[in-house]
């Protein structure tokens, strides 16, 4: 985000351009520049990230590395002028794009040519469907961006129409998503210590571990049912409905400059 306070001066186009390239090119150019580029703990804040320790011993983890998400926040708001045009032709270039961009995962993916550092697999421990889907996140890779974003672009023409109540309900999330960000893991957390004492009787030790950077495998016989892992999520969205209303209702009736920023 302060790297994006910079960028957002250049012209919308040439943001774009710059965040696609990130995105297409950086599963090859990134790990070449690893190898030859001596920046040592650097390349854990720019790319590698997440599972591979602390910079230096220190306490900084990296989750979120600056390469590619830079590039996807570059392209998102280069996007931002498409949303702008009238209905018929952004929906038209929204549809396009989408179906264009699942596509594109779909024949890269299938034939493992390119756009992911695991090649998916017919055989092994994970069934095959799961294994395709099994792009990877940290960092996100181009797979994982055209098998997410994709369908989410390309969902944008259907859903634009929609109205009543359910479209009502879920546009009160798009209005603060970060405050639901900020909100939601804590709110997890707390309803995993109420499943804990509800099953076992007591709040598990497991459930105060290092999450979700190095916790040890989870205790024999904790791990969740699909169906009360659904169950929960449900509970989740429902609860923070209510906090992220009123905050949207806040930000509709202020002004203040802080609230721009959650």
């Amino acid at each position: 985000m302060i790297l994006m306070a910079a960028l957002v001066r250049l012209r919308p186009r040439t943001l774009g351009i710059i965040g696609v390239a990130i995105i297409a090119l950086h599963n090859a150019v990134v790990p070449w520049l690893i190898n030859h580029v001596p920046l040592g703990e650097f390349w854990k804040i720019l790319y590698i990230g997440f599972f591979n320790g602390p910079v230096n011993g220190t306490p900084l983890i990296v989750l979120y590395s600056i390469i590619p998400w830079i590039g996807v926040m570059a392209a998102g708001y280069a996007f931002g002028t498409v949303l702008t045009m009238e209905p018929a032709r952004r929906n038209r270039i929204c549809l396009r794009l989408g179906l264009g961009a699942t596509a594109l995962f779909l024949v890269l993916r299938a034939l493992n040519l390119y756009g992911d550092p695991r090649p998916w697999s017919a055989t092994g421990p994970m069934p095959a469907l799961l294994s395709f889907l099994n792009t990877t996140k940290y960092p996100a890779s181009l797979s994982f961006l055209l098998m997410t974003l994709g369908p989410a672009i390309a969902l944008i023409p259907l859903l634009d129409p929609a109205r009543g109540r359910v479209a009502r309900w879920l546009a009160v999330f798009g209005r603060v998503p970060f405050f639901y960000y900020v909100l939601h893991i804590p709110l997890i957390h707390a309803l995993a210590l109420v499943v804990s004492k509800i099953r076992t009787g007591s709040l598990d030790p497991w459930l105060f571990t290092n999450h979700p950077m190095a916790n040890p495998p989870a205790p024999e016989g904790y791990t969740w049912s699909l169906g009360l892992l659904f169950l929960v999520w449900a509970i989740a969205v429902v609860m923070l409905y209510f906090p992220c209303r009123w905050y949207a209702d806040l930000k509709a009736r202020r002004n203040n400059w802080w609230l721009k920023y959650i």
